[in-house]
């Protein structure tokens, strides 16, 4: 079992998510009672610096991943445009390394170009951005230094990443996410070293920096020990102008959705934070947070095995993949149904335990929150699985999701309050859901009906009765008024 255990993927992705997990929390206490408050904005401006540097790839990841996979099972890039009516599984597919390199060689030049563009905007507007605030402090020079370890990893990872793209592509889920894991895990005792006897900016920043190279540089090492097993040619630098109107065709549109869902994001934290009180900004956004942890651990369920699913689906293995979909898709579900359980019946407790200053959203923003993430799971993972036939419509999903979500809290913020935020999401997802629906099953040549009946449904069915038995139960324990 433990042999088992340590090459599945979605146990080291589980593993990898909660030491991630851990080592975030730990900085918030030691930044918010160690740090000034000039220290505190420089802190979250590079946070938000990091996570920018992670979306710029505008879709490119999750494409050239998906490819790498098509073309290391032997589907060839003639057959990527029309592979979502692709059928029936050839009797023999076999590796061509002429075409792997073609979208590998790819890969590598449109990061470079990526990478080069975000640094060349990063030193302009960057340095406009951080200008006032790192002058703002003490010791400025102490920021720019931080500001400038920073822009070195970000420019670093971004470029590097095409070898976690590979690793992806080729399947070592299990192993990229061990890496990942193992090194976060030494590296909370580090950190806790350096925030107990030197907790300042600098120390702060070079150390969560020197881990993510860490990693960084331990992925490189593995990526090319694997390049080396299934590729005899040396990889080089060119522009595959035919290969690239391929690859663009379907990562502008992945680019698109994680605008679109950004948006969403910080839409309802940009409002509640202008337009209520603290006290109820505070409850509403710990409440997010708390079913953002819930639905991360459902999506890294899934993504870790998203390379199978697309490999089953490149060539066409209909009879391994409908039951690996629904296998991963029930403990996807699971996942969540469980996660759920234990916030609505030990969520309080827990708070008041670490007498904890901030609480949980009104019952009804709770129950609201598991309907919204519900559907939004269930949306992202069947756009998801229709990626993996190379029929990418989730750009469509993203526009008619954020058209709906923002009319919706137009019309309804006053009446409301904070949870029209997630009201809109799940009416937004129902909206888009024919949609959806319409376009995603038939490429899995089967219907709605005759797929979801035993994975979907029954979930989305335990988790109304869940919400039944819990307002059942708060009326007879607590006073409780829906809206």
């Amino acid at each position: 079992m433990f042999k088992k255990l340590f090459h599945s993927a979605v146990f080291n992705s589980w593993f990898s998510g909660i030491v991630s997990l851990i080592s975030s929390l730990i900085a918030l206490p030691i930044v918010i009672t160690k740090l000034s408050v000039e220290e505190i904005n420089v802190w979250l401006l590079f946070s938000s610096i990091v996570v920018l540097s992670q979306g710029v790839q505008f879709g490119f990841n999750s494409t050239f991943s998906r490819f790498i996979v098509y073309v290391y099972n032997g589907v060839r890039i003639d057959e990527f445009k029309n592979l979502r009516f692709k059928s029936e599984m050839k009797t023999k597919s076999c590796f061509d390394e002429n075409e792997f390199l073609r979208v590998f060689n790819l890969m590598r030049f449109i990061y470079l170009f990526v990478t080069i563009l975000y640094f060349v905007l990063l030193c302009l507007v960057g340095i406009t951005i951080l200008s006032k605030p790192l002058n703002s402090l003490v010791n400025p020079i102490d920021g720019w230094i931080a500001g400038s370890i920073i822009a070195i990893s970000t420019t670093l990872n971004l470029y590097f990443s095409y070898h976690q793209n590979f690793m992806l592509g080729i399947n070592k889920v299990a192993l990229l996410q061990r890496i990942t894991g193992v090194i976060n895990f030494f590296g909370i005792g580090i950190i806790l070293l350096v925030f107990y006897f030197n907790p300042t900016l600098i120390s702060l920043v070079f150390i969560y920096q020197v881990i993510t190279l860490i990693v960084l540089f331990s992925i490189i090492y593995y990526s090319k020990k694997e390049f080396s097993n299934i590729c005899f040619k040396d990889p080089y630098f060119k522009f595959d102008k035919e290969l690239f109107h391929i690859v663009w065709h379907y990562a502008w549109k992945s680019g698109i959705t994680i605008l679109v869902s950004n948006l969403i994001r910080h839409m309802s934290v940009l409002i509640v934070s202008q337009f209520f009180s603290p006290a109820i900004s505070a409850s509403f956004l710990f409440t997010r947070k708390v079913f953002n942890i819930i639905e991360n651990f459902t999506m890294i369920t899934f993504q870790a095995r998203l390379p199978v699913i697309a490999k089953y689906r490149g060539i066409a293995d209909f009879d391994k993949l409908i039951p690996f979909l629904k296998q991963t898709q029930y403990i996807t579900y699971g996942v969540f149904l469980l996660g759920y359980i234990i916030l609505i019946t030990g969520g309080e407790y827990i708070l008041s335990f670490l007498n904890s200053n901030v609480r949980l959203g009104s019952h009804a923003l709770i129950i609201l929150f598991s309907f919204s993430t519900f559907m939004t799971r269930w949306g992202g993972m069947t756009l998801a699985i229709s990626n993996q036939s190379n029929n990418v419509v989730e750009h469509i999903n993203a526009v008619v999701v954020i058209t709906v979500y923002s009319l919706i809290v137009f019309l309804g913020f006053v009446s409301l309050g904070v949870e029209v935020f997630p009201f809109a999401l799940t009416l937004s997802m129902f909206a888009v859901a024919p949609f959806i629906i319409k376009y995603t099953y038939k490429y899995l040549f089967t219907t709605f009906w005759t797929y979801e009946k035993n994975v979907c449904i029954p979930y989305f069915a335990s988790l109304t009765l869940i919400n039944i038995i819990y307002l059942y139960y708060l009326k007879h324990t607590d006073s409780f008024t829906f809206f």
